[in-house]
């Protein structure tokens, strides 16, 4: 065995650099084989067996994966694809792979698992086609009763194919590659499923016989990616339905007896699902428009919307557990974030369910024509209520409407999805009732959500500049759509501008790290600090769009401190002021209104966007954004 695992560690070296061993590919092929076939007739293999068999698993993996890259010098790349044919087609290599999945031994079911998720990716990517005895297998487990590491490795296996098909260049290819795959695995997937997700598991004994946390977390991931497919390639089989069509099961987990981390994971495939970003952490490249093809997407998202809603209304939200403190899935704590009150991740995630639950329904009213109206204030004050008792909003003194800086600081493409989300929540109330008079009691103003956010930013409009032209948050269309609003109720701007300068000359001086509008520092990035009502707030930059190198020395500089009444930007206070400029700054700062500070900030990004789209540096056509900005100066200097 020594010999063995000698041989095979050469023979890894030199495929690592490109070549191939000395001996024949049959006989290469042979000792693959007879390692393999060893470990799946042994029911306890020994630990030096066991070592050898990862190495050799490792191995396969190896050679297919440098195969499929076409790494490989032309005559290396021979050799290599000889010991491929001859495993797979001449001495059955799968079927062995399969054995293996439900070895004692969890890291040789999981490599085993790995070598057949890349064969299968593999063939599919030349021939169409996928492996009937690996298929046959998963849905064989699948329909068993209690889980299993065998159950675990067909799941992670069957999910990695299906993203590597994802992963794949022709999209054609991909729906119907993916049509094929699934073909055979609706029922059992189905069954899995109900016996999962529906069965009872209240009983201790039952729970602990099944273990089922890793399982669950395993068939998330499953869901996830069959939910990408669909949302992604229009590719919609009766198991891609059932994450819709039975949600109901994913929301009551949050009462099942199972781990932590389990519920926060089904929660995260809620929101991702409600929010159609299935697969965005997975590198899958560009989604194809499928919303033409699945014609049942439509309904299966209202389903969704409509249990979550349901639900809340029967006291969902005093079942979701928070832990007191950031969690990891698992994992240790950071010891950085010792500190942290509760797990901000499980409170986004609840927000954003209901906020998208809520917007699913109102515009699938409107659609209708539907005469029944849905109390948008009774789920948005039950929100507040579930925040509260987290200890989300700091004070009962605060505005209320801060809750959605104190939930999303960390995370802007939920913040801003969550904003964007609420305003057509405000004018949906709205066109129920003229009077918005009491908004910001159920945290749904939208001019104050802008307010704070600007605020969260220490406006900076070069912030909003990175915004817009980053793709990882809906700001473009959130901007426009307040832009919109803000036309139309500019005296609402006003009062809330007025309230949240009443609101913190209650509360009195702001201490930082106290005011959860303030964001925190990046550590990764380089900052620009400014000063804001007499607190240093240190602002992430990702692009210093004032030094391009096309810019004329005679162009503004946008970064800094802006004069409020000759919109004139001062360079230098992007740097730490020493301490007569900080007095200096501070002083001018405290005599600005907050309404100024609002629109200096627009009126500053109107002449940046404006200077970018005149050279050809901005990437996309800003021409309707910038209507909508150029109207922010007029209605300045009627109010003034």
């Amino acid at each position: 065995m020594d010999a063995a695992r000698l041989d095979f560690q050469a023979i890894f070296r030199l495929l690592c650099t490109g070549s191939a061993p000395s001996l024949s590919s049959e006989e290469l092929s042979s000792r693959i084989s007879s390692c393999v076939d060893q470990t799946a007739n042994t029911p306890a293999p020994s630990v030096t067996h066991t070592d050898v068999m990862c190495l050799c698993l490792t191995l396969i993996e190896a050679i297919i994966n440098r195969l499929t890259e076409q790494s490989l010098p032309q005559d290396v790349t021979i050799f290599y694809e000889d010991v491929k044919r001859r495993l797979f087609e001449e001495m059955n290599l799968m079927a062995k792979l399969v054995s293996l999945l439900n070895c004692h031994d969890q890291l040789v079911s999981h490599l085993s698992a790995k070598c057949i998720s890349v064969y299968v990716i593999s063939d599919i990517s030349i021939n169409g086609g996928s492996s009937s005895i690996w298929r046959h297998r998963c849905a064989e487990v699948f329909q068993k009763p209690a889980a299993s590491s065998e159950l675990d490795s067909c799941l992670w296996s069957l999910t990695a194919v299906i993203k590597g098909v994802l992963r794949g260049e022709m999209c054609q290819r991909k729906r119907d590659d993916l049509r094929k795959l699934l073909s055979g695995l609706d029922a059992s997937i189905t069954h899995l499923h109900t016996n999962l997700l529906t069965q009872d598991t209240q009983d201790p004994h039952k729970r602990e016989l099944m273990n089922l946390s890793k399982t669950m977390c395993e068939f998330f991931d499953l869901l996830e990616v069959l939910s990408a497919a669909r949302l992604r390639y229009g590719v919609c089989s009766s198991v891609q339905r059932v994450i819709f069509v039975q949600s109901r099961a994913l929301l009551r987990v949050m009462r099942a007896d199972v781990e932590y981390f389990v519920k926060k994971r089904a929660l995260l495939l809620l929101k991702k699902s409600l929010l159609r970003r299935a697969g965005d952490d997975w590198a899958l490249g560009e989604a194809q428009s499928a919303s033409r093809e699945d014609h049942s997407l439509t309904e299966d998202m209202l389903s969704m919307a409509d249990f979550v809603l349901q639900e809340v209304n029967a006291g969902w939200l005093k079942e979701v557990p928070v832990k007191a403190q950031a969690s990891f899935f698992g994992g240790n704590c950071d010891a950085r974030l010792a500190g942290t009150q509760k797990d901000d991740v499980m409170l986004r995630a609840v927000s954003l369910i209901l906020l998208k639950s809520l917007e699913i329904k109102i515009q699938r009213l409107h659609w209708k024509g539907s005469q029944s109206d849905i109390d948008i204030r009774q789920y948005l004050t039950e929100l507040m209520s579930f925040l509260q008792c987290h200890g989300t909003l700091m004070s009962a003194d605060a505005h209320i409407c801060s809750w959605v800086s104190a939930v999303f600081a960390e995370q802007d493409d939920d913040m801003i999805e969550s904003s964007k989300t609420l305003i057509g929540l405000y004018l949906y109330q709205k066109s129920l009732s003229s009077s918005d008079s009491r908004v910001c009691v159920w945290g749904c103003n939208p001019h104050c959500h802008f307010i704070l956010l600007l605020r969260s930013l220490s406006f900076d409009p070069t912030v909003l500049l990175d915004f817009l032209i980053s793709s990882e948050t809906c700001f473009l269309e959130y901007c426009v759509h307040y832009l919109k609003l803000l036309r139309e109720d500019w005296t609402g701007l006003c009062r809330s501008c007025r309230h949240i300068e009443d609101c913190d000359g209650s509360l009195g001086a702001t201490r930082r790290g106290t005011d959860p509008s303030v964001r925190a520092p990046s550590a990764n990035s380089e900052t620009l600090y400014v000063v804001q009502a007499g607190n240093e707030v240190s602002v992430p930059r990702l692009v210093d769009y004032g030094s391009s190198d096309e810019s004329d020395e005679g162009d503004e500089h946008v970064s800094g401190k802006t004069d409020v009444h000759s919109g004139r930007t001062d360079a230098e206070a992007s740097f730490c002021p020493s301490e007569m400029a900080l007095e200096q700054v501070q002083t001018e700062y405290a005599s600005e209104s907050l309404l100024d500070k609002v629109f200096v900030c627009l009126m500053d990004l109107r002449t940046t966007v404006t200077r970018l789209h005149n050279r050809g540096l901005f990437p996309y056509n800003p021409t309707s954004l910038l209507k909508l900005l150029n109207s922010v100066e007029p209605q300045r200097n009627r109010i003034s």
